[in-house]
């Protein structure tokens, strides 16, 4: 009986213990540098956001929206003890590719209302890579939910025409 068969087969072995570090070293790397550039474009997006709250014409949509309660948005903040602009800083953002919204390419941001974080969905960088304006807007958008707006009413699409409308 020949030795053969065996020798090929721990050559084989051999040589993929060799290449599937390497092969998986790169496949990190490359979802590093995705993850890195979408992070890049989340933090343009909230930076121009930031600069959008600092407006009074902005701020003025914490008064226009309420909560479910009928509660404006402004009252809610003031429980936080903060400006609109050190809040929206300190919300977190994380990664939503988990969340069936997401999953289906519907969204670009999520939120709870009244709860945070905001979840970020893969599509936000096509997007926000597209328009960049717009990118500013979802975020606070998602903002006006995280201090409680709930949708439907108002409807996504009139928050979002609201925030684009005050928030120049």
């Amino acid at each position: 009986m020949s030795d053969r068969p065996l020798v090929r087969h721990l050559a084989v072995l051999a040589l993929a213990a060799a290449v599937v570090p390497v092969l998986a070293a790169e496949a990190s790397a490359q979802a590093d540098t995705r993850r890195a550039a979408h992070e890049q474009l989340l933090e343009r997006a909230r930076v121009g956001a930031l600069r959008k709250l600092e407006q009074p014409g902005c701020l003025q949509l914490l008064d226009e929206f309420k909560d479910r309660s009928g509660r404006p948005l402004a009252a809610n903040l003031a429980e936080w003890d903060r400006t609109a602009v050190d809040y929206l800083r300190t919300t977190p953002f994380r990664d939503g590719s988990f969340h069936p919204l997401c999953r289906s390419g519907r969204s670009a941001l999520i939120s709870v209302p009244g709860m945070r974080p905001v979840f970020v969905c893969p599509s936000f960088r096509r997007e926000a890579e597209k328009d960049p304006w717009a990118a500013e807007n979802w975020v606070i958008h998602e903002m006006l939910h995280t201090l409680g707006l709930g949708e439907n009413p108002p409807s996504s699409r009139e928050i979002t025409l609201r925030v684009s409308q005050r928030c120049r």
